[in-house]
C-alpha cells in the first residue's frame, strides 16, 4: 500500500469501539453477552485461521498462495487488501490484492504500480518490509488526510476514495527473513484494535510459511529442470567431437534455458586473441568487431573478466565497470549482458557471452546453472582438442612402439586371424613388421613352463562372455632369449552374445621382473640366514638352491680352508641330473689358473665374465674329468663375488648362466656383491658366536675347577680353626686371641660360602646342578636357619618377627632350600639394618607353601627390580654393602628348579618384600634324584 503521512491515532478515552469484522461476520451479535460472548468470539476467530490455514497448505504455487490470502481477508477481516512480496531485486512489487467490489481491484494493483514505496518512511509498507515490525493505526483523521490532499498527496487521495479508515501492515516473515507484507483497510474508523492485530500478525505468520514452502517448492523444480537440462546438455557434448560442434551445443542450450536475445561463444587462444565459434542474435557490426584484433584496453577487460563471470543488470552497469568497452557495447544493445568465463581443467578456453533487451536481476541459482553449463562447454571444447591432438599423433605413437617396450595384438575369431603389430613382432625378435597369422601362433614362443596355464587362460577367454583379462608370462624369442611379458586385454561378442574378437596390448617388463627376483633372493636369503646364526654353514645349500630359483643356472659355494685353499661347500643347478653332477663333484679341487673363483679367491677382487667362449672353458679347469663337467654345464656368464668380512677373504660365491636362460647384467653384480655382504656377516657372526660359547664355557669350567681347589685348603683352614679354638678353652687364655679367631672363622665362613656360590654358578652353567628330594618341613628349616642367624640380626639391630606354623611339610631338597632361605634371611638383615624384620609362612588355596621375608629398609627402585635375579647384579653400590650379586641368582635357580618361583615386592625406603612359592609335592616333569 502507498504510505500515508500518518501517525497511529488513538480512542478517546471511555469511547466504544466497533466490533471487529471477524467477530461480526463469524459470531452472533446475541452471544456478545458476558463471558460466554468473549469465548464464542475466541472460537471464531481460531476458525477463522483454521480455514485459513487449510487454504493456504491447499497449494505449492505462489501466485495461488497469494491470492488465496488476499480473497481470505476479504471481506470478514477487511474491505480491501494488498500483499506486497520483496522482489529478488530488493524491490517491493504487489503480487495480490482484493475488494469488497471487484471493479476496484485493479485500481488497488494501479497504485502499487503508479507510486514507488518511499524507503524513508516511518510508516506503512516501506517501513514494515525494512523493520519486519507491524503497523496499526485505529483511526485515519479525516482532517489529516483533506490537508495531505491539499498538499498534493495523489496517492493518499486515491487511497481514500478506495476506503481507508482504519489501517493494518503486518509483516510476512519465514526463517528469518521478511518475505513482504500484508496490508489491511477497513472503511470504518475505529475497526481495528490489538485484538484484530494478533489475528493478523498469526495469519501473515501461516502465510508466510505456505509462501516460504511455495517458494522453495518452485526452487526445487527449477533445480530438476536445470539439473535435466545440464544432463541432456552432457550427453549432447558427449557426441561432439569438434569445436564447432561443442559452440553450436552450448549456444542452443543457453538460447533456449535463459531466454537470451544474444548468444556468442568465443575461443581464447593461449595468444589472448579472440575467435569466435558461434554467434545468434548480435548484429554484423558486433560480428566484424569479434573478429577484430582487441586493443590494448579490451584485452586488459578480458583479462579481468577471464578470472571470473561478469552479471551486469543493464548496460549503464557494464560501462561503469568497463569504460574502456563502451563503444563496442553500445554497438552489442541495450539491456542486461552476461561474460561467463569457459574454465576447463587446466585454462580458459573461451568466452561466453549473454545480452538481453532490457534490465534484469540475475539469480543467485541462475548464475550458477550458466556457470555450469560454461564449465562442461569447457570441458567439451578441452575433449575436442585433446582428439585433434591423438589423432595428429597416433603415427608418431605408432612409431614409437614399433621401437619401444611395447605392441598391440587382437584375433579374429571370425577369421581365424591373428593380427600383430610390428612393436610386438620385435618384441618376439622378429621382422618388425605387421602380420597376420592364424590364430594360436603367438603360443609357440611361451616359455615351456608358462605355456599350460597361458594356454589355458586363452581358451577360457575365447568360450566366456566378454571381459577384461590380464597377466604375466615368459616368451622365448627367436634368438633364444627369454623375455617378460606383461598382457592386457578385452574380448568382444557379436550379435549371438558368443565373443568374436579379442584384443590387448603387450609390454615387455622383463627388467622390473629380473628386478623383483633380485629383491627377492635378498630377502629370502635374509630369511634363510637369521634362522641359522648358529650354524650358517649348514644354511649355504639353502641359500644356493634360492640363488638358482631366482636369478643363475647354477651357483657354486667355496670357503677358505684352514691351509689357505678353496673347499666347495655346496652346488645347486636348476636342471636335476646337473644338480646331482655338482653335488658328486664337492669333494674335488680341479681348478685351472684362469678359474674365475680361484682368481677371486687370491685378488680379493669381483670377476665377472659376461660371455664365456671356448678357449674360457679351456683354461679353468686342470683335468679331463672336470672340463667334461665345464663342457656339459654350458656356462654362458660367470660371475665370482668374494666373501670378504674384518679384512678377510672367507670364501667365494659363484654365479652362471647357461641357455636358454638370459646372460648375467651388471644388476647381477650388484646383487651378488649384496647377497656375499649378508652371507660374510653371517659366516663372522657364526665364528664370534661360536668362540663367544667356547669362551663361556671356558670360564664355566675354570670356576668350576677353582672352586673345587680352594674348597680344599678351606677346609683344611676351618678344621685348624677349630683345633686352636679347643686349645684355647683351657683358663686363663687371653680373650683377645679368641676374639681374633673368631674374626679369622667368620672371614674364613664367608670366603667359603662365596667359593660355594662360585661352585654353584659353574654347576647351573654346566648344567650339572643335583637335586635331593626328601620330606622336609619347611616351618622347622625356617626355624632352623632363623636360629643360625641370630646373631648376625643381633649385629645389624633387626628385632626379628616369627609368624610359622606348626608343620609345614613338603618334598624339597632341604640343603638348597636352606640356602635359599639363608640368602634371602641374609639380605633382609643387610638392607633392613636398624629396622624389623618379619618371617612368615603358610599355604595357599592351590596348596603351595609360601614362606615371606619382609624388612623396612632402604627399598629397591623400580628401574632395578627386573635385574634383580640376574647373574652379578645388584641393586645398590658394591661399595657400601659388597658383595659377589649371586645370592639370588642362585636362589631363583634353586627354587626355579624345585618347580617354585620367587617374587619381590618394593619401593625406595619402604623396605622389600620377598616371597618364596613352592609346590608342596615334586613335579611330575621333574625326575627324581
Amino acid at each position: 500500500m502507498p504510505e500515508p503521512s500518518l501517525e497511529p491515532s488513538t480512542e478517546p478515552a471511555g469511547e466504544t469501539r466497533p466490533p471487529s469484522a471477524v467477530t461480526a461476520n463469524v459470531v452472533s451479535p446475541a452471544s456478545q453477552a458476558g463471558a460466554r460472548g468473549a469465548s464464542a468470539a475466541e472460537e471464531g476467530r481460531f476458525a477463522f485461521l483454521a480455514r485459513a490455514g487449510e487454504a493456504l497448505a491447499s497449494s505449492l504455487d505462489e501466485p495461488t498462495v497469494l491470492r488465496q490470502l488476499a480473497e481470505l481477508v476479504v471481506p470478514d477481516l477487511a474491505d480491501w487488501c494488498s500483499v506486497d512480496v520483496v522482489a529478488p531485486s530488493g524491490q517491493a512489487v504487489r503480487r495480490a490484492a482484493a475488494h469488497r467490489d471487484p471493479s476496484l481491484v485493479p485500481v488497488v494493483y494501479a497504485i502499487g504500480e503508479r507510486w514507488a514505496l518511499r524507503e524513508d518512511g516511518s510508516l506503512g509498507v516501506a517501513h514494515v518490509l525494512r523493520t519486519g515490525e507491524a503497523r496499526l493505526i485505529p483511526d485515519v483523521p479525516e482532517q489529516v488526510v483533506l490537508e495531505s490532499v491539499a498538499r498534493g498527496n495523489e496517492v493518499l487521495e486515491e487511497t481514500w476514495r478506495l476506503g481507508c479508515r482504519s489501517v493494518m501492515v503486518v509483516p510476512l516473515v519465514a526463517r528469518g527473513r521478511v518475505l513482504g507484507c500484508l496490508s489491511l483497510m477497513s472503511g470504518t474508523a475505529g475497526r481495528y484494535g490489538e485484538p484484530d492485530l494478533e489475528l493478523a500478525r498469526e495469519l501473515a505468520r501461516r502465510a508466510a510459511l505456505s509462501l516460504d514452502n511455495a517458494r522453495l517448492y518452485g526452487e526445487a523444480r527449477q533445480a530438476q529442470a536445470r539439473t535435466a537440462r545440464l544432463q541432456a546438455v552432457t550427453a549432447a557434448l558427449s557426441r561432439a567431437a569438434t569445436e564447432d560442434a561443442v559452440a553450436q551445443v552450448l549456444a542452443r542450450e543457453v538460447w533456449e534455458a535463459s531466454g537470451a536475445t544474444r548468444v556468442a561463444v568465443l575461443a581464447l587462444e593461449e595468444d589472448g586473441l579472440v575467435r569466435p565459434l558461434r554467434v545468434l542474435g548480435y548484429s554484423e557490426d558486433a560480428l566484424a568487431a569479434f573478429h577484430r584484433p582487441a586493443s590494448g584496453a579490451a584485452r586488459e577487460g578480458i583479462q579481468c573478466i577471464r578470472r571470473e563471470a561478469g552479471w551486469f543488470g543493464s548496460l549503464e552497469e557494464f560501462i561503469a565497470r568497463y569504460p574502456q568497452d563502451a563503444e563496442l557495447a553500445r554497438g552489442h544493445g541495450q539491456g542486461a549482458r552476461a561474460v561467463v568465463p569457459l574454465w576447463g581443467d587446466l585454462r580458459v578456453r573461451g568466452l561466453l557471452l549473454l545480452g538481453w533487451p532490457e534490465p534484469r536481476v540475475f539469480p543467485a541459482a541462475e548464475r550458477a546453472f550458466l556457470e555450469a553449463l560454461a564449465h562442461q562447454c569447457a570441458q567439451a571444447l578441452e575433449r575436442a582438442a585433446l582428439y585433434e591432438a591423438l589423432r595428429e599423433r597416433s603415427e608418431r605413437l605408432r612409431q614409437a612402439l614399433v621401437t619401444g617396450d611395447m605392441g598391440t595384438w587382437r584375433l579374429d575369431l571370425v577369421h581365424g586371424k591373428e593380427l600383430r603389430d610390428a612393436a610386438l613382432n620385435h618384441m618376439l625378435g622378429l621382422p618388425a613388421v605387421d602380420s597376420s597369422l592364424p590364430v594360436g601362433d603367438l603360443l609357440e614362443y611361451l616359455h615351456p613352463e608358462d605355456r599350460p596355464h597361458v594356454e589355458a587362460e586363452f581358451r577360457r577367454n575365447q568360450r566366456e562372455a566378454p571381459g577384461f583379462f590380464e597377466g604375466e608370462f615368459r616368451v622365448i624369442r627367436r634368438d633364444g632369449g627369454v623375455r617378460w611379458l606383461h598382457s592386457v586385454g578385452q574380448s568382444f561378442a557379436g550379435p549371438d552374445g558368443k565373443v568374436t574378437e579379442l584384443t590387448g596390448a603387450m609390454a615387455d617388463v622383463t627388467r622390473r621382473k629380473e628386478a623383483e627376483e633380485r629383491l627377492q633372493l635378498l630377502l629370502d636369503a635374509s630369511r634363510v640366514l637369521a634362522l641359522r646364526l648358529d650354524d650358517v654353514e649348514a644354511a649355504l645349500p639353502e641359500v644356493a638352491r634360492l640363488v638358482v630359483d631366482h636369478v643363475a643356472t647354477g651357483c657354486l659355494v667355496d670357503l677358505a680352508a684352514p691351509d689357505g685353499t678353496l673347499r666347495r661347500v655346496t652346488a645347486a643347478h636348476r636342471v636335476p641330473e646337473h644338480d646331482a653332477r655338482l653335488h658328486a663333484a664337492l669333494g674335488g679341487t680341479d681348478r685351472g689358473p684362469a678359474h674365475p673363483a680361484l682368481q677371486c679367491f687370491q685378488t680379493g677382487e669381483v670377476r665377472f665374465l659376461s660371455h664365456v667362449d671356448f678357449l674360457r672353458r679351456e683354461d679353468v679347469s686342470t683335468s679331463p674329468g672336470h672340463r667334461a663337467l665345464v663342457d656339459s654345464l654350458s656356462p654362458t656368464s660367470v660371475l665370482s663375488v668374494p666373501l670378504r668380512a674384518r679384512g678377510r677373504t672367507l670364501g667365494v660365491i659363484t654365479l652362471f648362466t647357461a641357455e636358454p636362460q638370459r646372460t648375467l647384467v651388471a644388476a647381477d653384480v650388484a646383487m651378488a656383491e649384496e647377497l656375499a655382504l649378508r652371507l660374510s656377516v653371517a659366516l663372522e657372526n657364526a665364528r664370534l658366536f661360536h668362540d663367544a660359547q667356547s669362551a663361556v664355557r671356558l670360564r664355566d669350567e675354570f670356576l668350576s675347577v677353582a672352586s673345587h681347589e680352594l674348597k680344599t685348603p678351606l677346609t683344611s683352614l676351618i678344621l685348624q680353626h677349630n683345633l686352636i679354638g679347643r686349645a684355647l678353652e683351657s683358663p686363663g687364655t687371653p680373650s683377645l686371641v679368641t676374639g681374633r679367631l673368631n674374626t679369622a672363622q667368620r672371614q674364613v665362613f664367608r670366603l667359603t660360602a662365596l667359593v660355594d656360590n662360585l661352585l654353584d654358578v659353574s654347576r647351573l652353567s654346566l648344567g650339572k646342578l643335583s637335586l635331593e628330594r626328601a620330606e622336609v618341613d619347611l616351618a622347622q628349616l625356617t626355624r632352623d636357619a632363623v636360629e643360625r642367624l641370630e646373631d648376625v640380626f643381633a649385629q645389624a639391630r633387626c628385632p626379628l618377627q616369627l609368624e610359622l606354623p606348626r608343620t609345614l611339610p613338603g618334598h624339597w631338597d632341604a640343603s638348597r632350600l636352606d640356602q635359599v632361605l639363608v640368602n634371602l634371611l641374609t639380605n633382609a638383615a643387610k638392607y633392613g639394618a636398624g629396622h624389623p624384620v618379619s618371617v612368615r609362612a603358610g599355604v595357599d588355596a592351590r596348596d603351595e607353601a609360601w614362606v615371606e621375608v619382609r624388612d623396612q629398609g632402604i627399598g629397591i627402585d623400580a628401574d632395578a627390580l627386573p635385574r634383580l635375579f640376574g647373574r652379578f647384579e645388584r641393586a645398590v653400590s658394591e661399595r657400601h654393602y659388597g658383595g659377589m650379586g649371586l645370592g639370588l641368582y642362585i636362589s631363583r635357580q634353586i627354587v626355579e628348579a624345585l618347580g617354585g618361583r620367587i617374587d619381590v615386592d618394593s619401593q625406595p625406603g619402604q623396605g622389600a618384600t620377598f616371597t618364596l612359592r613352592l609346590p608342596r609335592s615334586a613335579p611330575l616333569s621333574v625326575a627324581a634324584p
